[in-house]
């Protein structure tokens, strides 16, 4: 019966099964709270460390954005070899020659070395400027992705706790359930000594009994990778075991706090991010319209230069001829072959792929979280069926054990009855988890997963 319920459990079970499948129990275990093992998963997480890091990232580029604003200093060295003279032409007048002749000449030396200096500073550049704002839209966006990524952090540890604390207690429940079975194996087999049973009752109890410790090898299993998983999230050594403890007499007793929860949609950080999405889309959008001003800048360049007949640039006899010029320089665009056209609507796509999920997230989000309210309100409808179902097929299974033992039922009846309670025991539990993982949906829906820290 077991066996069958394990294949609805969460996803996180498939996982287990590669991270471990030690059928003993650890010695030694390190009882851990789920507020501790939120805490060790935040401070350990790949995840949210890569957002940091691409945090970390982004100012590095908006500082790299911000360097055009600077004076741009540039130093070049430039050597030329001239196996041919470049030729010109002169008026020959003033050589004796008819009018209108010209003289052929070659000016220079084979050998050039050049060396020059250039600064230039930019004055005005409306793009430029209408993209100041996006720093800090962009460090918005990325404070919120490392929010989002402690969520998904929050969620994922929180799932693996409470799943680990339900299967352990179906491992309790389960003993519990053999320990009876023992009892009755042994009074079975005092019963056929005395011949007041028969073999068939007793092999039938060993059947039952060989069957539930099948379950309980599997539980042993179950609880070995998700304690394993949980110390992966957590980012420990697997030799550090962990033992989650939780009280659990009363699962639902903080119920109340989570039915009062309401949801705001613009307060959840999928919508905040949403909207610095559509702010940086609009400044991106005005910054290239603005390419299509005129943009000014200043520069200054300064040259100096020398001619040799050969390569001997240290000839110190020889002189060095210099230059320097100032001046403004304005640059109008005027075609880029429909560049900033194409780009424009491009980006007027994205900005209406924004609007319609900014649309749809309200509705969305409602959605959620009438789910995750009416999960959690279904999860405490069968908590408390269930408590009810446990206590009565407890009662049922203790009574004919007494039965049993006076031979008034048969054995039949009585292993129908643990079979009953086991099973009982085995939704009460499951029913348990539904509870919390609605809980976690809820929270997460209306962007409180840190209340569970």
């Amino acid at each position: 019966m077991y066996l069958c319920r394990m294949k609805s459990m969460f996803p996180i079970l498939l996982w287990s099964v590669f991270i471990g499948t030690t059928n003993a129990q650890p010695a030694t275990l390190r009882p851990i709270t789920l507020g501790e093992s939120l805490h060790l998963a935040l401070d350990n997480s790949a995840q949210l460390h890569k957002a940091q890091l691409d945090r970390q990232g982004i100012e590095k580029r908006l500082q790299e954005g911000r360097s055009g604003a600077f004076p741009q200093v540039n130093f070049g060295v430039g050597i030329d070899y001239l196996p041919v003279l470049p030729t010109q032409l002169i008026p020959g007048e003033p050589f004796g020659m008819a009018d209108n002749t010209y003289l052929p000449v070659q000016f220079g030396r084979p050998w050039q070395l050049t060396g020059s200096l250039s600064v230039q500073q930019q004055l005005f550049n409306e793009s430029a400027r209408r993209m100041i704002p996006a720093a800090n839209v962009s460090r918005s966006i990325y404070d919120l992705l490392i929010t989002r990524s402690e969520e998904d952090v929050i969620f994922t540890t929180a799932t693996v706790f409470y799943q680990t604390l339900q299967t352990e207690q179906l491992l309790r429940a389960l003993n519990a359930n053999l320990d009876k079975l023992d009892a009755l194996q042994r009074m079975a087999k005092l019963q056929l000594a005395n011949g007041y049973a028969i073999p068939t009752d007793v092999k039938r109890i060993q059947v039952a009994h060989t069957n539930l410790e099948t379950q309980r090898q599997n539980l042993y299993t179950a609880i070995s990778g998700l304690r394993q998983t949980l110390q992966f999230l957590c980012g420990v050594s697997y030799d550090d075991a962990f033992d989650p403890i939780e009280e659990m007499a009363a699962p639902a007793a903080d119920s109340a706090r989570w039915q009062g929860l309401t949801l705001a949609a613009e307060a959840t950080t999928e919508f905040r991010l949403l909207l610095h999405q559509v702010e940086l889309n609009r400044i991106q959008l005005s910054s290239l319209r603005a390419e299509r001003l005129p943009n000014f800048s200043a520069y200054a360049s300064a040259f100096t230069q020398t001619f040799r007949p050969d390569a001997n640039f240290f000839d110190s006899e020889r002189r060095w001829y210099g230059a320097v010029a100032l001046g403004l320089k304005m640059n109008v665009p005027i075609f880029d072959g429909f560049r900033r056209l194409h780009k424009s609507d491009f980006l007027a796509i994205e900005g209406q792929k924004l609007a319609e999920d900014r649309r749809q997230l309200g509705s969305a989000k409602e959605l959620e979280f009438r789910q995750a309210h009416d999960q959690l309100q279904n999860a405490l409808r069968g908590l408390r069926t269930q408590t009810d179902n446990v206590g009565l097929a407890r009662e049922i299974s203790d009574k004919l054990m007494l039965q049993y033992k006076e031979g008034v039922v048969s054995l039949t009846d009585l292993l129908n009855a643990q079979t009953a309670l086991s099973e009982a025991e085995t939704n009460y539990w499951q029913q348990v988890f539904s509870y919390k993982l609605a809980v976690l949906k809820l929270l997460k829906t209306t962007g409180k997963l840190h209340e569970l820290k």
